[in-house]
This record gives structure tokens, sequence and C-alpha cells, in this order.
């Protein structure tokens, strides 16, 4: 293949998001229409890179003391095959945001830090060199960041710096892991084609250390706990284009491909390993889930909701063996499409209700029944709810953990099981709150209506694919992401029995049950029932104060014994690594600060000191 195919793919969005930030404030529709061009042609060059045999192309940077870096890409089948998912999501949002960013003032700004990511997303992706792999991971990173900020508020600059922090721990776990490889020789070149088939041995050939750094990095992007409170923090203030983006689908994309990488290429990992990913995926999956329960804002839910999706594919590359790694990849996938579906939908409601308060919301079906129709189709995939998506990537999931032989596998399953039943329940709560009911009178002064083109046509295509990815599942899940994942080396364990489901007999009965459904609403329409407005002893009252809404669905969740202690210490930030790494580090900040007293003698006391422990040191060498 020719090398120019991987320039272009790096270049072109690179350029256009340049060109886009020169344009200014007074140019937002010309640098939409940039934005679209360059991910359309970046589309169209992914599908040819993927199309095409691997491709490896190395321009050399620089070389010190035998360590070189340079443009060093090498692409595999999965990475070419992720490569242009992540280009079809920066089309889609590019699209819906001609209509949610076409008054704001930042648009031209916010199509460069678009076309930025997905540069660094593509180069992260093609890159053979780890080093070079990390500087894209960083470059997407600060592009999160930028665009969080651009939500204009202090919770979203707030919310934007603490996934920065968070990432970038993550970021410097990834270097430090890179460079024990590098040091003990193991990895001399950082180069991930050199690595042998099979993968490095862990505890033999090479320390647990460095495979537990790059692991932090690959969770800390994709959201798993305890590294995922940048998420939920990021939703309350980032514009839900920009959740749907990154959080949603992108960084889902690139972690869970990291996580593979490492866990599944790079290293061959031990039962211990396996079960300490069983023990992440499962609390990951439940804790998530019991917090986006009991949210009354719903950008905030659905980002609790994507931190326990995580848990799914994390269980599902726990176990070792190809039916739970390909429904690990088929459900990283199907996550990002109704994830961000979902978001978009949530972006809809925003734009039109003008608020994402549950409590504040309802009664918007009628006047958005496209957007009613694309969320709940989201919200029953998300569930697990057949024939969609999201439950064939789940029983892939759950026939691995069956399959293992891991001690904890049984009770990884029960959780993961248990995770889409309060998931569904937590939908359930979102479908009334927003579009069942009586409409909330801060949903009707803001009249709200249906979306516009723009943003409708990317939502009905994800809700689509929804529907596709479930019914013929075999597809994207066995012959394009299980053979891509088998061709790039990836090392995995073949199941003795494996059942999969047929989706047919369940569509049939489906049907049947809809079709009665439908029998006994039409036998129920022919009745004539007395309509008339609420009323107590002949007083009219008006709807708002007894409209029911949602959120207190699972109120009493919070006041179950052994659960509402560990809601008062969530909502305190008690596990947030973020905030006990802040106190660590004000500690550390204060005690340094005791050590400036303004007095010389003691500054040099410590000069002193310290160069007689230099001086110790390069005797002892």
């Amino acid at each position: 293949m020719d090398e120019s195919l991987l320039l272009q793919a790096l270049c072109v969005p690179a350029a256009a998001g340049l060109l886009c930030w020169l344009m200014g404030r007074n140019w937002r529709a010309p640098a939409l229409g940039v934005a679209f061009l360059a991910a359309a042609w970046t589309c169209v060059t992914a599908a040819r890179i993927y199309a095409a045999p691997e491709a490896s192309m190395n321009w050399p940077w620089f070389e010190v003391s035998g360590f070189s870096l340079g443009l060093v890409l090498k692409t595999t089948r999965l990475s070419a095959l992720i490569g242009l998912c992540v280009v079809g999501f920066t089309l889609l949002i590019v699209i819906y945001s001609m209509g949610y960013w076409k008054e704001k003032s930042t648009a031209s700004r916010y199509c460069a830090y678009v076309m930025w990511t997905l540069t660094g997303a593509l180069a992260a992706l093609y890159a053979d060199h780890l080093l070079l792999l990390l500087i894209g991971w960083e470059v997407v990173t600060l592009m999160l960041f930028l665009l969080a900020n651009l939500g204009g508020t202090e919770t979203a600059a707030k919310g934007a710096m603490k996934s920065f922090v968070l990432l970038g721990f993550g970021d410097c776990a990834m270097l430090a892991g890179a460079a024990i490889l590098w040091a003990t020789g193991v990895m001399p070149g950082l180069l991930l084609s050199d690595v042998p088939a099979g993968g490095l041995a862990l505890g033999k050939s090479v320390g647990y250390l460095p495979y537990l750094l790059l692991l932090a990095g690959a969770l800390a992007k994709a959201g798993a706990m305890p590294l995922h409170t940048w998420v939920p923090d990021m939703a309350e203030g980032a514009p839900s284009s920009v959740m749907a983006f990154l959080p949603a689908a992108l960084d889902k994309l690139l972690g869970i491909y990291l996580l593979g990488l490492v866990s599944l290429r790079v290293f061959a990992i031990d039962e211990a390993m396996q079960l300490l990913l069983l023990i992440v995926g499962s609390v990951t999956v439940i804790g998530a889930v019991m917090m986006a329960m009991i949210q009354h804002d719903l950008k905030k839910l659905l980002a609790y909701h994507a931190v326990s999706q995580v848990g799914y594919m994390v269980l599902g590359i726990a176990t070792g063996l190809w039916i739970g790694v390909i429904g690990a990849l088929f459900h990283m996938l199907n996550n990002s499409i109704y994830k961000c579906l979902l978001f978009l939908s949530a972006g809809a409601v925003e734009r039109r209700a003008g608020t994402t308060d549950l409590d504040e919301l309802g009664g918007l079906g009628k006047a958005m029944p496209v957007t009613f129709a694309t969320t709940a189709v989201a919200a029953f995939a998300i569930s697990g709810v057949p024939p969609l998506n999201g439950f064939a990537s789940k029983w892939m999931i759950y026939q691995g953990l069956l399959s293992c032989e891991l001690r904890l596998a049984p009770l990884a399953l029960a959780a993961a099981l248990f995770g889409s039943a309060l998931t569904l329940a937590s939908f359930v709560k979102v479908l009334h709150s927003v579009f069942s009911g009586a409409m909330s009178k801060r949903a009707a002064q803001g009249e709200p209506r249906e979306a516009g083109p723009a943003m409708l046509v990317p939502m009905l295509v994800l809700a689509v694919l929804c529907v596709l990815f479930g019914v013929w599942y075999a597809l994207p899940a066995f012959d394009l992401l299980g053979a891509a994942a088998r061709t790039s080396g990836m090392q995995a364990q073949t199941a003795a029995t494996v059942a999969l489901w047929q989706p047919a007999p369940a569509i049939g009965l489906m049907f049947l049950g809809l079709l009665g459904g439908v029998v006994v609403y039409a036998i129920g329409r022919g009745f004539k029932v007395r309509r008339d407005r609420p009323y107590v002893c002949g007083e009219v009252l008006d709807s708002e104060p007894i409209r029911v809404s949602g959120t207190g669905f699972y109120g009493t969740v919070r006041d179950l014994p052994g659960v509402s202690g560990a809601y008062r210490d969530a909502e305190r930030k008690a596990f947030d690594v973020y905030r006990l790494g802040g106190g660590i580090g004000g500690s550390l900040v204060q005690v340094l600060r005791n050590f400036h007293t303004g007095v010389l003698p003691l500054y040099v006391s410590w000069c002193l000191l310290g160069l007689m422990v230099l001086i110790a040191f390069l005797v002892r060498g």
C-alpha cells in the first residue's frame, strides 16, 4: 500500500483543524463545512487503509544512544478497523454539530479541536512505536480538556481540569511503563511489531510493574473504576456533542483497544492478572450502575452508565477465551454506538427544552417523537434487551465467563447479569422522566419541537446500527472484529463449548408479543373514557404540582442497609482518587512550604546536604 494513505489520514484532519482555527468567530458555517469535508475524506482514506494489506512506514526523527524515534507506523487489521470506526464516529459528530453548534461563537475552535482529536486518535492506532502511540494518546487527552472547556461555565472548567489530571496520570503511568520496558532491554526499540509471538511472559521475561502501569493508562482512558470519576464530573458541564464524541465513543475505542493490546499481544497475562481484571470489571459494572440509578441530571446519569459498560469489556478480556475477547471487542463497538446515540439524544433534548434536569423534563414524547424513538432503541440496547446489539455482545461475554475456569468467574457473571437488570431499571426512569407523563412548565416554556435534520440523521444512523448489529451480529463480531483480532497477533484460548443465541426465533416471539399488545390496546381504545382536569372538593388544580417525576422511582435505594453508607461516602467523594491524590499532594506541598523559612543559613545547609549525598552516590558508583 502506498505510504501516502497513512500520511493523508494524519495530515488532512490536522490541516483542516488549523484552517478551522484560523477562521475565527465569524466563519462558523465554513468551519463546519471544512470539518465535514475533512472527516469525509479521511473516512474514505481509512476505508482504503483497512481494505489494503498491512502497511508500514518509518520516517526517523532522531536517534540518541541507540534510542530512535520517528513517524513509525504499521497498521494491523484490528487497528485499521478501529481507525475506520473512529473516523466514522467523527463524521457523524460533525454532521450533528452542524445543527448543534451552528449558532455558537466557538464553533470554529470546536471544529479545530475535533479534527486534531481525530489526528491524535489515528496516530495512536496506527503507531508501531510505543512512544509515538503515547504522543497521539496525549494529543487526544489535551483536546478533551479543550473541548470540555467550551462548555463556558465554571462547572465545565472544573470537569475539564479533573479529566486532564486523571488522564494525565494515566499517560504518565504509560510513559513510566514504556521507560521500564526500554531500560530493562525487554523492548529495546519499543516497537510493537518486535514483540515475540505469544507476548512477554509476566513474572519471567518481565515483571508485573510495566503491565500494571500500561493497564492504568488504558483503564483511565476507558473510564473504569477507580479512575472513572472524571467522566461524570465532566458530563455536568461539557457540551453533549463532546460527551458523545470522546467519553462515549473515541475514549472507549482507544482505551479498550490498548487494554486488549497489552493484555493479549504485548504481554501474556497469567491467572493473577486475569483475577485482577475480573475484580475491576465486576466492581465497575455494579458500582457505576448503582450511582446512575439515583442521578437527577440526564447527562451525569448517562456518564455513569458509560463507566458501567466498560466493566463488561474488561470482564470479556479477563476470560482469556476467544468468545469472551470477541464479545469484549464487539461490546466496545456496540457501546460506542448506543452511548454516542444517548448523548446525542440528550443534546437534542437540552437544545429544545433548555435543561437536562430530569425533575424539570417530561412529556416530550409527542413533541420529539424521533428523539424518543432513538432514545428508546439506545436504552434497550444498553440494557441488553434482545434482539439489539447490546444483548449480542453481552451474551458472548456471558459465554466467556461460563466457559473460563477462573475462580471468581461465577461471581463476575452474577455481577454482569445484575448490572444489566439495574441498567434497564435505570432507563425506565429516564424514558418516563423525559418523554412520558405531563409536560413540565420548564419544558413547555421552551416550546419543544423535534430537532433539525442535521441532528436527527446521525441519531437515526446509530439507531439503525443498534438493530442491524443485534440481528446480524455475526458479521461485525466474527467476520470483522474476530478475524482482525486473530490476524493482529492477539492470543486467546478457544472455549470447549459455546452456545450462540439465534435471533430469528426470538424476533418471532417478540413480534407476537408486540402484536398481542397492539390488539389489547386497540380493544381498550374502543371504550369511551371521560377526561377532565384534576380537582379536589370541586376546586380545579393545576396539573403541574401533581406531575409524577421518574426521579423518585428508586429513591428508597439510598436507604437500603449497607448501601446508604456507600452512597453517602460516594457523594462526599470518599472514593475519588482525584480528591485523595489532591489531599496527599496538598500535604506534601505544605511540608515543602515549611522549609521555605527565608533564613539563608538553612537554605545553605540544605544545599550542602544535597551536595554530600550526590558526592557519596558518585563515589559509590
